[in-house]
């Protein structure tokens, strides 16, 4: 025993070489009806060998002396299956062909065995989580597609420990136990997706990737990984979200999926289809797999917002927003294999998604302060598209002794303003149109301005914000509305990934596998986003003298608030008289000033940027057995990233008492390595159970807007303010700790317990100080690292089928999970005192965008022919932005949504689903400093499809 532990330490420390005595292996398939089994345990009765199935059911058992071997084969939710072999030559490989898990009715079965339209995908899914070597949850397509969610986001909120951002009522972001979004990596089949930025500031610019884009008909798997392991990249502190794309299946299959739905907030239809062919052909050498999705919504979103005065509390601005779009999502991905023998495979995969979203906008907004309100009438379609492709090989060389994987790729998305259906307007832009007026607001405090009731002033008796409703002394029209800007924005964004990699594995003995490999990934980014604003100058033109249309209420504008915002809401223009106002002849008659904002203008120059990133990556990793009870699995990783960014410097100057702006180009590099050591230990006390150790060392890359080397010095503040970006930021990096207990039940279920501590260093954070420049203090806006933090919690969770009860009862079953985060990280403050010096505090804050509760409760019921699933989503509350003190800080409120699906087959090629969302109407919420002070309050009421799934074979 004493001898394995000194071999595997040994082997990091000096190259032995270890050949085999004899190397026989045993290869074939292991299938249920049409698809490959995942996560299969194959191993021999003494325990000596062993190995799992891979994604698509194939295995190789190496290492096998001469002679005859019982196999046993085992997978949640069957019976084990026991198969006899006979080795009679050296160097030899048996091929079993396909290995059939039949299902079992037998009525001396007592186990609940695969039974139920859900089960079958379910146990796929906790048998790639249980013979893991990373710390992992997985779900499978069927159960994706049996949950109400239509979008990857989606679907991944399901899994213990995952949270999701929403964008106008549909997942957008997801997270990792409750980490920053950029802290956690999207994959496409191992490699990170290449992102587009958001349209909201806590997106822009970022690494995070918008997974509303990848429709949930697509993906045949999802690995969310906790704790990685060396052959996984190592930009992962909260985990990795790897979404495995299909692949050929193991016999010809044809489905088809239509379905059709509504959106109570819009008052509008749904609509959704895909399909799904495979097939092999030259004696299933050659196999194929095509699919496409289409989904087409209407939405709507009812919007109030709020800014407050830091001071005071005071509301400076009161803003209603009425949103109105259209989204459509479509994909079509395609796998081609070609198996030359069974020991050589190449593979090739290649999808493409498309995203847009035509979003139209009728807003008021109530300057408090500044006895003013305006109007603004908008319009654009938003396109985010993904494309790519990966050509690979898989081949066991030197008799098998050897597993060689190659594969090259290359992933790129683009962001982009795009031309609606049926607009006029040359450019492809989002239009705004701009109308104001004077007001003068009543119901003030004696100071002349308005609070809430937990902020009133004595003797003022202000109100709620849900209930809040300013008023006007003299009420105004649409004749009172006059035009007072027109806008042209576009979105720029784009990002290409082009990659090369390569795995070795060596089955030293039965025992001990080693493996290492190498990835080289070049990234090239660029983001711009080009304005052309038009001030009007003389025009007397109003909202009355304009084609208008009435406020869209979308069924009643807030009525969960109970208040009647009519009486300060007006008519707007529509949208076919926002294309003529942005027509060239009438901009031309000489009524407009012209504001160009691009790299050439100082007030956007800094916002363009472009910029490249090479990462090269290597790691050698080992796999022991030291029992049969024991594995372990440790290695190294090491990855170093160059950066070259170029940009814009903005120098600000007095010149004669005017302000004189200089734009410079500038360009900055930088590098910077990564040393990732990580252990897993892996203890199996009893076959069902796994109780899980695992040290990794991982890492964040910088978000692309804080590598921007821009510069900006603006001279008007006092002091003056230089904003910058920074290349010499040095990623984040984690020192992770993590325990998990995990204990699969037969019948199709598991509850797991786990506690996790990271070790954080580097935190990148917006950074306000001082500095002295020629005898000038300046105030200096840049992302600095930290020097430390950390984030620790525990999470706990159990799915499980209530077999165990009579009859009609057996066919319950619960699935709930919850994770408690706390965190906090040494974040240095500035102030300037009435003297003028600079005084430095140290404060402790918790991460941005961690909330401390996470839980999903889900009741469901199945049986042969019908399931039923109400699942509950619940997301605490989370630091979103720090300003000035906490009172002032801005938080996303806790949001917990309740949806429906159902599921019945009417025979074995026809099934009816339907799926429900939000059927609590859930708000979206962000507060300043307290619950009671909404900053931003939405509403999306319930959406919903029914639709048939029919599989022709």
């Amino acid at each position: 025993m004493l001898f394995r532990y000194v071999i595997i330490l040994l082997f990091f420390l000096v190259k032995i070489p270890i050949g085999f005595a004899q190397n026989n292996s045993i290869i074939g398939q292991v299938v249920n009806g049409q698809s490959g089994l995942p996560g299969v345990t194959i191993k021999t009765l003494d325990g000596k060998w062993s190995t799992k199935s891979e994604l698509d059911g194939t295995f190789r058992l190496s290492g096998l002396t001469i002679g005859k071997h019982s196999l046993q084969f085992s997978y949640i939710g069957y019976p084990t299956i026991q198969r006899e072999v006979e080795l009679s030559s050296a160097n030899s490989t048996m091929d079993l062909g396909t290995v059939q898990f039949a299902e079992q009715r037998g009525e001396d079965l007592e186990e609940v065995l695969i039974r139920g339209t859900m089960a079958s995908t379910q146990a796929k899914a906790l048998n790639i989580q249980k013979t893991s070597s990373a710390i992992m949850n997985v779900i499978a397509s069927d159960v994706i597609g049996k949950l109400p969610d239509r979008n990857a986001a989606e679907a991944v909120q399901r899994i213990q420990g995952v949270s999701i951002e929403r964008d106008h009522g549909e997942g957008r972001y997801a997270s990792v136990r409750g980490t920053p979004l950029q802290w956690n990596s999207t994959l496409i089949n191992g490699n990170r997706m290449p992102t587009s930025e958001g349209t909201s500031d806590n997106t822009s610019g970022s690494r995070t990737s918008p997974l509303d884009i990848f429709p949930s008909e697509m993906i045949e798997f999802v690995q969310v990984s906790k704790a990685i392991t060396p052959d996984m990249e190592g930009d992962a502190i909260g985990g990795s979200i790897n979404f495995i794309t299909r692949t050929a299946p193991t016999h010809k299959i044809f489905k088809v999926n239509a379905a059709g739905g509504y959106n109570g907030q819009a008052q509008k239809e749904i609509y959704s289809g895909s399909f799904l062919y495979g097939d092999h052909f030259f004696n299933k050498k050659l196999g194929f797999v095509i699919g496409a999705s289409y989904w087409k919504r209407n939405w709507a979103t009812d919007n109030v917002e709020s800014i407050y005065n830091l001071d005071d509390f005071s509301m400076e601005r009161f803003e209603l927003r009425d949103y109105k779009g259209v989204r459509t999502t479509y994909g079509i991905n395609a796998g081609l294999e070609y198996n030359f023998s069974p020991s050589h495979k190449l593979y090739f995969r290649g999808l493409m998604t498309d995203f847009q979203d035509q979003e139209t906008a009728l807003e008021h907004t109530l300057d408090l302060n500044k006895s003013s309100m305006s109007q603004r009438r908008r319009e654009g379609l938003i396109g985010i598209g993904l494309t790519g492709g990966e050509l690979g090989g898989n081949h066991d060389l030197f008799q098998d002794k050897v597993n060689l994987k190659w594969k090259a790729s290359t992933y790129q998305t683009d962001m982009e303003t795009r031309r609606p259906d049926g607009s006029t307007n040359a450019k492809p832009t989002y239009k705004m149109a701009v109308f104001s007026s004077k007001v003068d607001y009543a119901n003030l405090a004696n100071d002349g301005k308005m609070y809430l009731d937990l902020d009133a002033p004595s003797g003022y008796t202000g109100t709620t914000f849900r209930k809040f409703l300013p008023a006007y002394k003299t009420a105004i029209t649409d004749k009172d509305l006059r035009i007072s800007q027109l806008i042209e924005m576009q979105l720029q964004s784009f990002e290409r990934d082009r990659i090369a990699e390569a795995d070795v594995k060596y089955q030293v003995a039965s025992w001990l596998s080693i493996k290492a490999g190498g990835k080289y990934k070049s990234k090239y980014l660029r983001r711009g986003n080009p304005m052309d604003i038009y001030i009007n100058t003389a025009l007397k033109t109003t909202v009355a003298d304009l084609e208008q249309e009435k406020y869209n209420y979308n069924g009643g504008f807030l009525n969960e608030t109970g208040v009647d915002y009519a009486s300060v809401q007006l008519p707007g223009i529509n949208l076919r008289q926002l294309d003529a106002l942005l027509e060239d002849n009438y901009l031309k008659e000489g009524k407009f000033y012209h504001l160009k904002r691009d790299d050439s203008s100082p007030d956007a120059a800094p916002s363009f940027y472009s910029g490249t990133e090479n990462v090269w990556a290597s790691y050698g990793m080992f796999e022991g057995k030291i029992t049969d009870q024991i594995q372990l699995v440790g290695g190294i990783r090491y990855e170093h990233t160059d950066l070259a960014y170029n940009g814009n410097e903005v120098i600000s100057k007095k010149v004669d008492g005017k302000d004189v702006f200089e734009i410079n180009p500038v360009r900055n590099t930088s590098s910077f390595g990564a040393f990732l050591p990580m252990v897993h230990l892996k203890y199996q006390p009893i076959e069902p159970m796994n109780i899980r150790l695992a040290y990794t060392r991982t890492f964040a890359r910088a978000n692309f807007s804080d590598l921007n080397p821009t510069e900006s010095v603006n001279l008007i503040f006092t002091p003056p303010v230089i904003t910058r970006g920074n290349i010499n930021l040095k990623p984040t990096f984690a020192n992770n700790f993590d325990l998990m207990t995990e204990y699969f039940f037969q019948d199709i279920g598991v509850a797991s317990f786990g506690a996790f501590y990271k070790g954080l260093s580097n935190v990148i954070y917006s950074s306000q100080s001082f500095q002295t420049i020629d005898g000038v203090l300046h105030r200096v806006v840049q992302p600095e690292n930290s020097e430390k933090g950390w984030l620790a919690g525990f999470e706990a969770g159990i799915s499980k089928r209530m077999s165990f009860l009579p009859g009609f009862w057996k066919g319950f079953g619960v699935d709930v999970n919850y994770t408690f985060t706390t965190s906090e990280m040494n974040v240095p403050r500035y102030e300037v005192d009435a003297q003028g010096k600079v005084q430095v505090e140290i404060a402790k804050e918790a991460l941005p965008s961690q909330s401390k509760h996470l839980f999903n409760a889900a009741l469901f019921y199945e049986n042969d022919k019908f399931m039923a699933r109400l699942a509950g989503n619940y997301k605490g509350a989370a630091l979103a932005l720090v300003q000035g003190n906490p009172e002032n800080y801005r938080w996303y409120g806790a949001n917990f949504t309740v949806d429906f699906s159902a599921n019945y087959k009417i025979n074995k090629k026809v099934n009816l689903f339907l799926e429900l969302n939000n059927l609590n109407n859930a708000a979206m919420q962000y507060y300043h400093g307290d619950q009671r002070r909404l900053e931003q309050l939405e509403y999306y009421s319930q959406r919903g499809l029914i639709g048939i799934n029919y599989q022709i074979f």
